[in-house]
């Protein structure tokens, strides 16, 4: 079982017995995960396992039916909605696709955040998101427009809509998807990059092996709803466990199958 590193002092996301049914597939199963201060951890795993479920579930978009999901010690399956948007200014969440505001130039996404949890004012605003853009290398493009930019791009403004809010925390659901490898590695280089310069603690969901070995602290495999791997990325890679050898090599043949991925359903 991976310890961490020396540097993680503490558990900053501390998930326990964790469930969530939809229509009567449980896709978290008792799932217990732990995140320390300042680590990335990759979450990997089928389509259906609760990956994206997870994510939801600890931003507050998803309330899970039974468990607790402690943010730096405070359970937050506990608070009041009102209480739960205390906790959420500090959790970034970036999103598979980007989900940007077509309407709203790339300066309007950015800072629609701020809008939306501060009353700053408008100079300190403009101040917030170029900074924010600049941290992404996307700087000067606050007059664009969502069609105008490319698919990295897109994840870039996204991460920098996130960035201006502070997080002590980011989530990331599948981050390099839908990108060319080069693109792929610049996004890889900038969540190690918000690790090391902002001491981020991060959950990134991927189903990209190389990509996770070179971002990951600790990488934690879900499987039927709970976490059934969790160590550092060369633990993981040597793993002797069948349904992590089987994955990690995307072998066809082995103990997962189609048949079973049909009878846990589709949610992420």
């Amino acid at each position: 079982m991976y310890e961490g590193k020396n540097s993680f002092m503490k558990d900053m996301i501390e998930i326990q017995d964790l469930y969530k049914t939809f229509d009567r597939v449980q896709v978290l199963n008792g799932l217990n995960l732990h995140v320390r201060e300042g680590e990335t951890k990759v979450v990997i795993g089928r389509s259906g396992a609760g990956k994206s479920v997870l994510l939801k579930s600890i931003i507050g978009i998803l309330r899970p039916e039974s468990g607790s999901i402690k943010i730096n010690g405070v359970d937050v399956t506990q608070l009041s909605d009102r209480d739960f948007d205390a906790v959420r200014r500090n959790i970034g969440l970036v999103f598979q696709g980007g989900a940007l505001f077509d309407s709203l130039n790339v300066g309007e996404n950015v800072g629609f955040v701020l809008d939306e949890f501060s009353k700053m004012p408008a100079v300190e605003k403009r101040q917030r998101v170029a900074h924010a853009l600049s941290l992404v290398g996307m700087s000067g493009i606050e007059e664009m427009m969502p069609s105008q930019l490319s698919g990295g791009m897109r994840k870039r403004v996204s991460l920098a809509r996130v960035l201006c809010m502070e997080p002590k925390i980011i989530l990331y659901d599948e981050p390099t998807s839908e990108v060319d490898p080069i693109t792929s590695d610049a996004i890889q280089r900038l969540i190690i990059e918000m690790r090391d310069r902002l001491k981020v603690t991060s959950i990134v969901v991927m189903h990209d092996m190389n990509a996770a070995y070179k971002i990951a602290d600790s990488i934690a495999m879900f499987y039927h709803g709970q976490v059934i791997a969790d160590g550092t990325p060369e633990e993981i890679r040597n793993s002797r466990h069948p349904v992590v050898r089987q994955f990690i090599s995307g072998d066809a043949v082995g103990p997962i199958t189609e048949d079973e991925s049909m009878k846990f359903g589709h949610v992420k």
